[in-house]
């Protein structure tokens, strides 16, 4: 089984959890806020969202690289795809 960073595992995790919808970058960077406030300082908030939307943008395109999500580049939407379903499910499993 392929072993992701947590981070990346983070990502599939919510995209899992709204299997048969797309987020938007805006929707994912909200969702991921407690990920992201328990690896940084305090800062500016207008500057911390688009340094963690950068992050995001690399670990969605790193994804969708890989089959795991398809990522919409038109719209700014992502979804899951099966492979990434069976890796998300695979780790809750042995976790």
């Amino acid at each position: 089984m392929e072993t992701l960073p947590n981070f990346l595992i983070k990502v599939l995790q919510i995209l899992a959890d709204r299997n048969g919808m797309s987020c938007t970058l805006e929707e994912l960077t909200s969702l991921l806020t407690p990920v992201f406030n328990a690896f940084s300082s305090f800062k500016d908030s207008k500057s911390d969202e688009k340094e963690n939307q950068a992050i995001l943008v690399d670990a969605l395109l790193f994804l969708n690289n890989e089959r795991y999500i398809f990522l919409n580049s038109s719209c700014d939407k992502s979804c899951i795809t099966i492979k990434g379903l069976i890796l998300v499910n695979n780790k809750v499993f042995c976790n």
